[in-house]
């Protein structure tokens, strides 16, 4: 992965995260805390934890530090399903933009983490027997 490329990943992996995110802290603050309802509260303190999970794997990825495959996979299935749970009726704490933004990031971002190989340790650490 070029630099400029991971820089661009990174940039909208955080653009996307706090797009998500914004709707996250303003369902747990308005309909959660202020509002007394349990259901919006859970679901925007989960919300919030998978936007900061999503930033922190793009800045991963940007960083290419060794757990980035590993952050970014765990990212994008957890943004995924927990849009896809929020987006269903008869709560609708998401609406179908942020279902939409939020499938089409974490496929990217799955398809980015899935088409980079592992690091293998050097040969000089692998001991045959």
């Amino acid at each position: 992965m070029t630099v400029t490329f991971r820089s661009a990943v990174a940039t909208l992996g955080i653009v996307v995260a706090l797009f998500l995110g914004f709707g996250a802290v303003d369902e747990l603050l308005v309909r959660g805390i202020r509002g007394g309802e349990i259901q919006p509260l859970v679901v925007g303190l989960l919300g919030t934890a998978v936007s900061l999970l999503l930033a922190t794997a793009a800045l991963a990825l940007w960083r290419q530090h060794r757990s980035a495959r590993r952050m970014a996979i765990i990212a994008a299935v957890s943004g995924i399903s927990f849009h896809a749970y929020a987006a269903l009726p008869p709560h609708r704490n998401a609406g179908l933009l942020v279902l939409l933004v939020a499938a089409a990031y974490t496929a990217a971002l799955l398809g980015i983490a899935l088409g980079q190989r592992p690091t293998r340790p050097p040969e000089d650490d692998v001991r045959r027997a």
